[in-house]
């Protein structure tokens, strides 16, 4: 079973590590002969809402006694051979540099004096090198300590290592310390007595996405805001029609005409009068709608168009943001019903990705990121709506949000799992299914995209 501290965002520069690099690179670094081991991640970056985020890209280990060994000062260090030639690839892929090694210990480290000393000869030199970030890492398997050099000069601490995965592990110097009580919010006691004080200041200090705020939006919004979310961005460009009425949660007849975020926004602050909001009523592709999701803590998709498919699972993958996918499909041809499906995605960087499980097909992205009038000349927006109901999509919008709410406070059993879940109410089923990853996947596979941020993929050598 999981067992790990529960830690608030912290401000400050961070580093992400997908989960499939933070099994490599510990299993590395911890493979219980209490030795010391050494590797480098090279790693994209781009700017967060609290601080400058690298994100892992790749693991390169440092094999024993040849690329990290004794050094001249009584310490491991990696050899001159193996630094020169991954800050030269650093250099040359326009990426940060990050060495790393273990300690002993396991809720607390920090680098001795010998490692610090080591950094103040080298990583000047580094930095100009690369004319990227160079950072230090030293880790136990519940503690992370970062010393980050910028190409400027500015040294700073890195504020904490994440890995996103079915616990949305955060990593500190030391793990988290009891916090104080938060009594201005007496309404959370309840939650608090699941998520402990720690779980619910991680709530307040997240800032999370909803896009599409239809039937499941509409209520996942509600949901995050009751939960304690401190900052809601809510996006979408649809108004609020007559037929929308029975399955939006709160609307009334004097909604009709106006933008799904307005009712949207009136739940929030009704739920949670001192919450943050960034509303965009607008589509999901345009660029500072794109910001606004790689400025986020997790990412949860509602909308069924292909463009807000496409560019959500590229701030999944290109920029390491977790997210999840929430629909209801009720397939009635000629009055007969189908089998209807609610469906909850986890995305994970390197996993859960959509292009691989075959859920965006590139001729309707094409004709979605279109004007609205070609959009519907191409026959792209149907001419009858889908079935939908409020019962079921609460279904698919309860399942994302208890899912978020575990993971954030370390809740699950299995820190690794990422399976999809699917109900089936007509035969009272409900399925888990592990989504596709393609090795050559331009966005979830190890090259292109995948955790490149805000560099080109031009940038990068080819493999």
């Amino acid at each position: 079973m999981a067992d790990h501290a529960v830690n608030p965002p912290a401000a400050g520069a961070s580093l992400t590590i997908p989960a499939r690099l933070w099994r490599q690179l510990t299993a590395h670094l911890f493979p219980g002969d209490q030795a010391a081991h050494g590797a480098v991640l090279i790693a994209g970056w781009t700017d967060g809402a609290r601080g400058l985020r690298l994100l892992a890209r790749e693991f390169i280990p440092a094999r024993d006694q040849i690329d990290y060994g004794p050094g001249t000062s009584g310490h491991h260090a990696l050899s001159a051979a193996f630094v020169r030639d991954n800050i030269l690839r650093a250099r040359d892929e326009h990426l940060a540099y990050i060495a790393v090694h273990n300690h002993g210990g396991s809720t607390r480290v920090q680098f001795s004096p010998t490692d610090l000393a080591s950094r103040e000869r080298g990583y000047p030199a580094l930095t100009q090198i690369s004319n990227a970030p160079v950072c230090g890492l030293v880790l136990t398997p519940e503690a992370a300590a970062g010393d980050l050099w910028q190409p400027d000069g500015t040294r700073i601490d890195l504020a904490e290592v994440l890995v996103p995965a079915n616990n949305l592990l955060r990593l500190r110097p030391r793990s988290a310390t009891a916090c104080t009580p938060d009594t201005s919010h007496a309404s959370y006691d309840r939650q608090v007595r699941i998520f402990g004080d720690p779980g619910q200041q991680t709530f307040q200090a997240m800032k999370v996405a909803v896009i599409g705020l239809g039937g499941v939006g509409n209520l996942i919004t509600e949901y995050l805001a009751r939960l304690g979310i401190g900052h809601l961005v809510l996006i979408d460009d649809d108004l609020v029609d007559e037929t929308n009425l029975p399955r939006l949660s709160g609307a009334t007849a004097d909604d009709v005409g106006h933008p799904k975020t307005a009712l949207a926004r009136r739940l929030a602050r009704q739920a949670q009068p001192d919450i943050a909001l960034t509303v965009l009523t607008e589509r999901v592709e345009l660029p500072h709608v794109q910001t606004e999701l790689r400025r986020c803590d997790w990412l949860f998709l509602a909308a069924d168009g292909p463009a807000a498919r496409h560019f959500t699972n590229a701030a999944v993958h290109q920029y390491l943001v977790p997210a999840t996918q929430a629909g209801v499909k009720i397939p009635v041809r000629e009055g007969t019903v189908g089998q209807i499906h609610a469906v909850t995605r986890l995305l994970l960087p390197g996993t859960g990705c959509l292009w691989c499980d075959g859920l965006i097909n590139p001729t309707d992205l094409a004709i979605d990121m279109h004007t609205p009038a070609d959009r519907a000349a191409a026959q792209y927006v149907p001419g009858v709506p889908a079935a939908s109901v409020l019962p079921l999509n609460a279904l698919a919008a309860a399942e994302a949000v208890t899912h978020f709410m575990h993971a954030v406070s370390c809740l699950h059993d299995d820190d690794l799992d990422h399976a999809n879940v699917l109900h089936r109410p007509r035969t009272r089923t409900r399925d888990l299914m592990n989504s596709s990853a393609r090795p050559d996947c331009r966005w979830c596979g190890p090259h292109e995209q995948f955790a490149l941020g805000d560099r080109p993929a031009s940038n990068v050598a080819s493999s």
